[in-house]
């Protein structure tokens, strides 16, 4: 070959000269990776060698897995958070880990997968063979990371691990008996279902609360993830587990998803309750209804006498002004009404500021 000038050059030497500095490019990012774990070094200079790692890309991929299966857990949080940073070009090296002989590994592996990008599906099939792990946290991963990338081939696996047989301690049992009983593993499955929102499952979860009651250990994760799938076969049994919590709100999230503004009702009396953490709560779920009802009752929370639900009203508001209606907004600093006002004065800096 020959560059520009036309000068020969050897092929060789540019392959030699190519390997020599990708070897020196891995070098730099395991002494990087050393760096983001050294419990010694200042957030600046851990922040630092964590962004040169993500430009670094590909070539530091070799680095952090190695530290995801060898490293104490520190240093396994470090290198996930960065590969997950990194994306796609981690997907097929961390495929190995899901063999590695220590389940904690396995766990962190199958957990990445929550949030790193696999566009082409690669884990998919070792993610759904990880439901049949023998450590619960390595199937509770995996169940977590198939819902997060909608896998519906899992469906009926997830099905399975979710309504297996569960013995749990009698109510009157230790906290701690409880806690090591839980299925955290059918709790994920569950979880993943609902995200996925596949209907095969819906009948599988109607019958778990049939069969094990109000009283069930994954009662509340399962009313939620019936009213995620929003198939109104499950509608009697969502609305019948708000009824029972109902000033509490526990379910209020699990109501909008399933009725939408056919829902509405219910949560403008929870916005009226005499419980702060209650009006807190149902301010996101009225803000999801679009509706210009729910949207002038959280208004009027804005002068609530809670710090919380304030904040939690404001908060709200501000995820839904747009540019569009900012000029209707300040028209309500000259409003007769001094709550009207008040509330124009507290979501104007929110409102600027998401129109920006």
């Amino acid at each position: 070959m020959t560059d520009p000038p036309g000068k020969v050059v050897d092929s060789r030497m540019i392959t030699a000269e190519a390997r020599a500095a990708l070897e020196r490019l891995r070098e730099l990012a395991a002494e990087l990776v050393a760096i983001v774990n050294d419990p010694d070094a200042d957030d600046e200079t851990a922040d630092g060698a964590g962004r040169l790692l993500v430009e670094t890309g590909p070539a530091a991929v070799e680095a952090l897995v190695r530290d995801v299966c060898d490293d104490p857990k520190r240093g396994r949080e470090a290198a996930a958070a960065v590969l997950c940073e990194i994306g796609e070009p981690a997907v097929v090296p961390l495929l190995a880990c899901f063999q590695h002989a220590d389940p904690d590994v396995r766990a962190t592996a199958a957990f990445l997968f929550t949030a790193l990008r696999d566009s082409g599906n690669a884990a998919e099939e070792a993610l759904i063979r990880l439901l049949d792990d023998p450590d619960e946290l390595v199937r509770q991963s995996a169940a977590y990371a198939l819902g997060a990338h909608d896998s519906r081939r899992a469906v009926p696996k997830l099905i399975a691990l979710a309504t297996r047989p569960v013995q749990m301690p009698p109510r009157e049992a230790e906290p701690e008996a409880w806690a090591e009983a839980y299925p955290y593993d059918a709790c994920a499955a569950v979880d993943a279902l609902g995200q996925l929102g596949d209907p095969r499952a819906v009948q599988p979860l109607i019958f778990m609360i049939e069969s094990q009651g109000a009283d069930g250990p994954m009662y509340d994760e399962t009313v939620r993830a019936l009213g995620l799938l929003g198939d109104f076969r499950a509608a009697q049994v969502v609305r019948q587990a708000f009824e029972s919590a109902r000033f509490d709100g526990v379910f209020a999230d699990a109501l909008v998803a399933m009725f939408g503004r056919g829902a509405l009702e219910e949560l403008l009396e929870l916005a009226e309750s005499g419980d702060a953490a209650t009006r807190r709560a149902v301010c996101e779920d009225l803000i999801r209804l679009a509706s210009p009802v729910a949207a002038e009752t959280v208004a009027a929370l804005l002068v609530d006498p809670d710090d919380d639900v304030r904040a939690a009203a404001r908060e709200a508001l501000g995820q839904t002004v747009d540019a569009q209606t900012l000029e209707e907004i300040v028209t309500g600093l000259e409003d007769p009404s001094p709550e009207v006002r008040a509330w124009t004065t507290n979501l104007l800096p929110l409102s600027c500021a998401w129109s920006d």
